[in-house]
């Protein structure tokens, strides 16, 4: 409330200076639509159940909300977490069907469900265990954290038999989950484990507004500070472990990255903005002695901004994070995929981004100037003052031994008070955008670094939220999206990802299954140029086949085997001569089908691209529209069968300048008898506008439709009929004030008009009285509607001049006098 009552003009430099560019420029960028120009499109789209990229899919009884995955070190093994239950998957035997599996049963007790629900949760949905971490402890068991109807638990479980952890009593043994694990299953959250030591990310309260970062199964227990609001209500996406104690000069410390978006606090605009973020402590930190007691000292954090190049359009939404290291002893290569989406969405109602992140970009952000906040006005600065000595956040390094200082509890009071103000860095990490994708919502990323013939490249697996996985290559600065795999039914979303490197597997989990899809089908590829097109650096032209790389031996291969991953010589690497510029050769031979004279019939042309643009010839001259050939929009020929021979016709498929005959087509019209005594199967199947094949000719020559011809004609009388019925009743109102005036007419005939005498009265108002008027007629007219009708109220009151007047119809001329608000028929 106080910062809201804070004049808003005496901060908005401030403001404006504690904003990044691109945030400042938000309001006007807000009205602009997606720019198109890094808007990939995936080459090819296999919807689920195709043949072309077969899966398998794993689904137990009654199973449901598989979430968590862990990869044994040898990949045979699939341990999943889901709703009350803990699997088992043998990589080789479980996806098949009636394969066998493991199943531990792990379901909250009666008593913690009865309470969930006092407390107001849904029964049925919330009050459930879900487990949501799963992670290897030490080489004997793994450790095991669920939600436990809203009282988060731990439990341990034996690798060798698959079971869980037992007291002496045989009880199972149960840990209170509290700030390890989230108590709602809707809420995100992070773990893992380094030298069997629990890592987390988590809520620690049962409104989940008590947000923590901490280590536990340890001798040191450690976590974040709450009452210094270093973290404003988070979204916890990842973590990962860097090594960087390997080949550091400076005897640095190995250090735990969080990734997690939430409340920009040093960001004031009138809604709440998110903010996505990197926060980093060192592995040994043991906290302060006198300030920070079993608090992290080396806790910090900066904002990771993700903006569109051509505009600097921010995606300010973390949805997930991959850490990419390739060796432990390479990490300062180590690089962060993230994808993210945008809180304002910039006119769409989908769309998501893809940034990287390098480790040299990080380490200058933690390195360079500190944001400090005035207790007073809310509002962040620079510090450009000298800082106190050992670096605030920094972890023990030589130079701090050098001091004396060989842990965190020796650290100046000084260090550790300057660092409870100054948890947050002044510059931010800027990421490069990979892909720009407004048609799909990216929710998972993994990433595999795959050696191809000649280089590795970095491969992204892309879960999305309607239950489709893109596979997408990075080349230099643009991405290739080689394909698009459905592997879920519409509306259920990809909750995980989990690859298997060595065996070039990736499984994926929803609410109801978990499949097992192969990294690549080169299979799928029948020619050298289709092979080469795809860019796929799985896969590569041997010379007769496309095949996996992993195949590859050199010294065996009896000619060289090619790809093209950079999609710059795929034109020329199939063929050392140069394809013909517009109408090439065909290599597929012509296919026979037989049409019924005058028919309307389609030549389909299927593409395996979505790259590739078909054009049609017609004995090798392009097909323009006209009355016998027109190309649909799906791309296929639609031709009515009038002639004999209709020659021969030709699709071919244009991408990357390379042209490839996709279908051949010799159709010929055939009559009833001879289509008769020819084999069914080489008449065309056509569309839904075609005659069907083998069926009676529509047209001929000898047939009367004098038959057809009667039933058309009643059929219109019979119409025209029911529209003058139609128009009488609809008019009958006008019909009836037609006849009326005919009535009128007759019962009120003509009379001469009456010639009124001139004025014989003076000016000054007096003259001689004038000759009593008959009133008898209105007399005998009066007593006849007294006899016959009962006055109400307001006909009784008396009557003024002012509220009388005489109205005539235009519709039939009968006089009408009102009386006040009454209207009755008269005889003047």
């Amino acid at each position: 409330v106080r910062r809201a009552a804070m004049g808003r003009g005496s901060r908005a430099s401030a403001l404006l200076g504690a904003l990044p560019l691109p945030l400042l420029l938000l309001p006007p960028l807000l009205l602009l639509p997606p720019s198109p120009s890094r808007a990939l499109t995936p080459r090819i789209s296999l919807p689920l159940g195709s043949e072309k990229r077969p899966f398998l899919r794993f689904e137990a009884e009654n199973v449901f909300n598989y979430t968590s995955f862990l990869l044994s070190k040898d990949g045979r093994t699939v341990y999943v977490g889901a709703r009350e239950a803990l699997l088992a998957l043998n990589s080789s035997v479980s996806f098949l069907p009636g394969g066998e599996y493991q199943e531990l049963l792990w379901r909250a007790d009666a008593e913690r469900k009865k309470q969930c629900s006092f407390k107001g949760k849904n029964p049925e949905r919330d009050c459930q265990n879900y487990i949501k971490i799963l992670l290897p402890l030490n080489s004997s068991h793994l450790i095991a954290c669920g939600t436990e109807a809203f009282s988060p638990a731990c439990t341990y479980i034996d690798v060798e038999n698959f079971t869980l952890a037992q007291d002496k009593q045989g009880n199972i043994l149960l840990e209170d989950g509290k700030g390890r694990c989230p108590f709602d299953p809707n809420f995100k959250s992070t773990a893992l484990v380094i030298d069997g030591e629990l890592y987390t990310g988590t809520v620690s309260s049962f409104q989940g507004s008590d947000p923590t970062i901490s280590r536990s199964q340890s001798l040191r227990p450690i976590k974040t500070e709450t009452s210094l609001n270093w973290l404003q209500d988070p979204a916890f996406m990842a973590s990962a472990y860097i090594p960087e104690s390997l080949g550091s000069s400076e005897g640095d410390d190995d250090k735990i990255y969080f990734f997690f978006r939430e409340i920009g606090q040093e960001l004031e605009f009138f809604e709440n903005t998110m903010v996505s973020r990197i926060a980093r402590i060192c592995k040994g930190d043991e906290g302060g002695g006198r300030v920070l007691q079993q608090r992290w000292t080396s806790f910090l954090k900066a904002q990771l901004l993700c903006l569109r190049p051509d505009d600097g359009f921010p995606f300010n939404v973390l949805q997930d994070m991959f850490t990419l290291t390739p060796r432990p002893e390479d990490w300062p290569d180590t690089l962060f995929y993230g994808v993210f989406t945008s809180q304002w969405n910039g006119g769409t109602t989908e769309g998501s981004a893809v940034c990287v992140f390098t480790m040299k970009d990080v380490q200058s952000t933690f390195n360079g100037f500190y944001k400090e906040v005035n207790r007073e006005t809310q509002q962040w600065y620079t510090v450009t003052h000298p800082v106190p000595s050992p670096r605030p956040g920094a972890c023990i390094t030589n130079s701090a031994r050098e001091r004396k200082i060989n842990s965190s509890l020796q650290l100046p009071d000084r260090v550790l008070n300057f660092l409870k103000d100054h948890f947050l860095m002044d510059g931010q990490v800027r990421g490069r955008m990979l892909l720009l994708q407004p048609q799909a919502r990216y929710q998972h990323v993994t990433v595999h670094r795959v050696l191809a013939l000649n280089r590795t490249y970095d491969v992204l697996f892309l879960g999305t939220g309607d239950g489709w996985v893109h596979k997408a290559v990075s080349v230099g600065t643009t991405v290739h999206i080689i394909e698009e795999l459905q592997v879920f039914p519409a509306g259920q979303p990809v909750r995980n990802l989990q690859l298997d490197a060595d065996r070039q597997l990736l499984y994926a989990a929803s609410h109801s299954s978990v499949v097992k899809v192969p990294v690549a089908n080169c299979s799928l590829y029948q020619s050298c140029r289709d092979c080469l097109l795809a860019r796929d650096p799985y896969c590569a032209w041997s010379g007769w086949r496309c095949a996996s790389v992993s195949l590859y031996q050199p010294e065996v291969a009896v000619r060289p085997w090619i790809q093209d991953i950079e999609g710059v010589s795929a034109k020329n690497a199939c063929s050392p001569s140069k394809i013909r510029a517009f109408v090439p050769k065909g290599e597929k031979p012509c296919e026979q089908v037989h049409f019924q004279p005058h028919t309307v019939n389609t030549l389909a042309c299927p593409l395996l691209s979505n790259l590739a643009t078909r054009f049609w010839l017609h004995n090798g001259a392009p097909i323009n529209a006209s009355a016998s050939f027109r190309v649909l929009a799906t791309g296929d020929l639609l031709l009515v069968g009038s002639q004999q021979e209709l020659g021969l016709f030709q699709c071919w498929s244009l991408e990357g300048g390379i042209q490839q005959l996709e279908a051949s087509y010799c159709p010929k019209v055939v009559e009833d008898e001879a289509a008769g005594s020819e084999d069914r199967s080489i008449i065309i199947n056509t569309s839904r506008v075609s005659a069907p094949a083998g069926g009676k000719a529509s047209w001929r020559m000898d047939k009367s439709y004098w038959t057809e011809f009667l039933v058309m004609c009643v059929l219109f009388v019979f119409a025209v009929v029911l529209l003058i019925l139609f128009f009488l009743y609809r008019h009958r109102g006008g019909m009836k004030v037609f006849l009326k005036q005919g009535e009128c007419a007759s019962v009120h005939p003509k009379t001469r008009p009456v010639v009124l005498p001139p004025e014989t009265q003076p000016l000054n108002g007096v003259g001689p009285p004038s000759t009593p008027l008959d009133h008898q007629g209105y007399q005998a007219l009066l007593d006849s509607f007294q006899r016959s009708r009962v006055f109400t109220e307001s006909e009784k009151r008396p009557l003024s001049v002012q509220d009388s007047f005489v109205e005539v119809s235009p519709t039939c001329p009968r006089p009408r006098v009102r009386l006040g608000s009454e209207i009755r028929d008269s005889v003047v």
